[in-house]
């Protein structure tokens, strides 16, 4: 898909552009279910035919902004980790990094919610991560690692969405993040 990209035209690149982004925002305020085909266009200003000139179905639009919402998820990792030994401090950063987010960006963490329900590989980089950070410092048997980095995976995600819908108080990021860290012990 990317040499389709990299082939349109400055003007088509710019309505590709509009269609993701009132994807994002519809997947944000509504969920997954909540994306049609009408709603995105209207949002985005751009015709019904012209959809289908990008993406063959509200699903196909929904993946793309999954997978784009799981390469940032990434970057943002990488970015945080460049210089940091992989172990609890590195973890704790990282959940500390997505409730951040949260309060920052709430949009991008209200899109990553909705899509997380849905779209199961949403949740793989987060628990990639944590899962690698959870190897260097826990004993317990893999399957141990396992379930923790899925507990981590869904609870930090849980807690930024309710930051980012203003349902919980930023200043208690901290805390939050020191209770995720004691389920590592």
């Amino acid at each position: 898909m990317n040499a389709e990209i990299s082939n349109l035209t400055p003007k088509a690149r710019r309505t590709r552009s509009s269609l993701l982004n009132a994807a994002r925002a519809e997947l944000g305020n509504r969920g997954v279910a909540g994306v049609t085909v009408m709603g995105v266009c209207e949002s985005a200003g751009v015709g019904r035919t012209s959809f289908y000139n990008y993406f063959e179905d509200t699903e196909a639009l929904v993946s793309v902004v999954a997978q784009e919402a799981a390469r940032d998820i990434k970057e943002r990792f990488d970015f945080l980790h460049k210089n940091v030994p992989r172990g609890r401090d590195r973890l704790k950063a990282c959940l500390g990094m997505i409730l951040k987010t949260a309060t920052d960006e709430p949009q991008v963490i209200r899109v990553a919610a909705s899509l997380s329900t849905s779209v199961p590989e949403i949740m793989k980089p987060l628990q990639t991560e944590i899962l690698a950070e959870l190897s260097v410092f826990t004993v317990s048997p893999e399957e141990d690692q396992l379930v923790l980095g899925q507990y981590l995976a869904r609870t930090v995600l849980a807690l930024a969405h309710q930051l980012a819908l203003g349902n919980l108080p930023k200043h208690d990021i901290d805390r939050h993040v020191e209770y995720m860290m004691r389920a590592c012990n």
